[in-house]
């Protein structure tokens, strides 16, 4: 009842914010926006090229927080200047000492006084400490994950984020927050990581 209440809640907003602010002409391409969310679906079991999968994943969230690092997730409204959703496919499974690849996907974001932006997601990869105790990045525990997203007016974005969900069950839902734009770098320099086509 909660995730149907949180749904519910999030497409009126997301349609709110796209109704009242969307003018005809972006004046510029985003640049570092950064983004706080929720997962709130955790997907369903598919086939991607072959491959065991999981279809699905859904965010939800706003602008706002510090970017990749730790703590840097933000709770709603964060600075009030938009919204997005964006919805994951990818092969592997989530696990510590583990990761994934995001293999596809889409990504719309609602940005106060812009048009909606949207796009494809193309490649990239979540990545996983060896346990609790361990941090690459964006706290003790918590993953780094790294997204493209090819846009048909801003040609490829980035995502550069933390993704906080394991253990399973002990974190609900789970958190997710970064950078996102064009001056976002794809890559992370960290041996292992799974990373977009492009690094």
């Amino acid at each position: 009842m909660k995730k149907l209440k949180f749904l519910v809640i999030a497409g009126l907003l997301i349609a709110v914010f796209a109704w009242k602010f969307a003018p005809a002409v972006r004046a510029q391409a985003p640049t570092d926006i950064n983004l706080s969310a929720y997962e709130f679906l955790l997907g369903t079991s598919c086939t991607i090229n072959g491959q065991a999968g999981t279809c699905g994943v859904s965010f939800g969230g706003w602008t706002g927080g510090t970017g990749p690092v730790a703590n840097g997730w933000t709770p709603f409204p964060g600075t009030r200047q938009g919204l997005w959703e964006a919805t994951i496919n990818y092969t592997g499974s989530p696990a510590f000492g583990g990761s994934v690849t995001v293999q596809s996907g889409s990504l719309d974001l609602f940005l106060k006084g812009e048009p909606p932006l949207s796009g494809s997601v193309i490649g990239g990869g979540v990545t996983w400490p060896q346990d609790t105790n361990t941090d690459i990045g964006c706290g003790a525990g918590v993953a780094r994950v790294i997204v493209a997203v090819s846009t048909e007016s801003e040609g490829t974005l980035n995502f550069n984020g933390c993704l906080h969900d394991l253990p399973a069950g002990s974190v609900i839902p789970p958190k997710l927050w970064g950078a996102f734009g064009s001056d976002v770098s794809p890559c992370v320099a960290k041996p292992g990581f799974a990373k977009p086509d492009q690094c």
